[in-house]
């Protein structure tokens, strides 16, 4: 029996265990409305201490505190046991992007729903629905987990907000500067800013194969990127006409290929245990092995940008190392970050099912400038995928 509590907004609960899944969804929606939620982790006097603390579209996930947001499922996963003393409250909002220029506001939804379920069995916990239908504002203050005499509680809010994501990331204490609008040449000529770097809300997304972007080149030159990889790791399959969950989870492994301009090649990758070296050659680090899919974090590559001119391009690719090939359901996306910059976003949006390996974007070195380019190739292997981009390795099983 789930007895699942029903809150009205101001009325607040006992959480019953630390490990969540948090679901935002909304009634109707208008064509062209785009939603974002956020989550803000609060000290005592109700500000981030940090920018990082700080979660969005453009910056997921803090491992740390045990908090990951996935954006385009409106889902938020927490672990409130690894959340540190400092946090006292979770806030979770969520805004309409250009809502006031475009002339939309929540009552356009007509109702928001905030769930609350267990993480491990997925039993709903708390529900909190909001009419929205008189709300005019483009940010919605949604609800909060928060501490109470050593325990976490949530509370039903549904507070409006006037202004979109970047006014209430503000009034919560976050420095936040709009999208940089100047061109490649005005960077490099413009004098460098001595002004603190400002958290910006900006995020690029790759929607077709073959199309490309490329870095602004900046005074320092690049310092570091990190290449995230985030899937599902037990995703629902079809058996007959009926859905059911996967027996067993689906072992994704982050990966790449690198070539330098004087004709080094090699790969970094778990498998074989070649995890790379940051500060040394290659200059390529793979931050860990998920085995299990339950990192909120996923799995990282660092390239280290101070010696991207001596790379010619690098080739970031994911394989299953164990589980059935199910890609329409790992629902994988990788996200390319640098200081100062959008973030690079590329989703394994078309599937081949019988193949167990995917290559997802290149990184070429263009005049010492990065170049981004969406693949998204299906491969049987590594051989085949090294032929297929002329890459020259020779191969052999390996495990890990």
């Amino acid at each position: 029996m789930n007895n699942r509590i029903d809150l009205v907004a101001g009325q607040n609960c006992p959480l019953s265990t630390p490990s969540l899944h948090i679901l935002v969804s909304h009634g109707t929606c208008p064509q062209g409305l785009e939603l974002d939620v956020s989550a803000f982790l609060l000290n005592a006097q109700g500000k981030v201490s940090t920018d990082d603390d700080f979660i969005f579209f453009n910056q997921p996930a803090k491992v740390d505190q045990g908090i990951l947001l996935e954006p385009e499922q409106n889902r938020f996963t927490l672990h409130l046991e690894r959340t540190g003393s400092d946090v006292q409250k979770i806030s979770l909002a969520m805004t309409i992007a250009d809502g006031a220029s475009k002339g939309q506001n929540f009552s356009h939804l007509n109702s928001v729903t905030v769930l609350v379920k267990d993480f491990l069995t997925g039993l709903e916990l708390t529900c909190f629905v909001l009419d929205t239908t008189p709300n005019k504002e483009t940010a919605l203050i949604l609800a909060e987990c928060y501490r109470h005499q050593g325990n976490w509680k949530f509370r039903a809010i549904g507070q409006g907000f006037v202004g979109g994501l970047q006014p209430l990331a503000e009034h919560f204490g976050v420095d936040v500067s709009e999208a940089e609008t100047s061109s490649s040449a005005t960077a490099e000529s413009s004098p460098p800013d001595v002004t603190p770097a400002k958290l910006n809300l900006s995020k690029v997304t790759l929607e077709k194969k073959g199309q490309s972007i490329s870095l602004e080149k900046q005074a320092g030159g690049l310092s570091e990127i990190m290449v995230n990889l985030n899937w599902n790791a037990t995703p629902v399959k079809s058996v007959g006409f009926s859905r059911q969950a996967a027996t067993e989870g689906i072992d994704l492994d982050l990966a790449c290929l690198w070539e330098f301009e004087q004709g080094e090649i090699g790969a970094t990758q778990a498998l074989g245990g070649h995890f790379g070296n940051f500060h040394a050659f290659p200059f390529i680090e793979l931050d860990q092995d998920d085995r299990s899919g339950q990192s909120v974090g996923g799995e990282t590559l660092r390239i280290n940008g101070r010696y991207w001119q001596e790379f010619r391009r690098i080739l970031i690719y994911t394989f299953i190392y164990e589980g059935v090939p199910n890609w329409s359901h790992v629902d994988a996306v990788i996200t390319i970050k640098t200081k100062d910059q959008p973030d690079i976003e590329v989703r394994l949006d078309s599937y081949r099912n019988d193949q167990f390996l995917c290559a997802i974007a290149v990184l070429e070195n263009i005049n010492n400038q990065v170049k981004i380019t969406k693949l998204v190739d299906y491969f049987s292997g590594h051989p085949e995928m090294d032929r297929a981009y002329g890459w020259g390795l020779n191969y052999v099983a390996g495990s890990k």
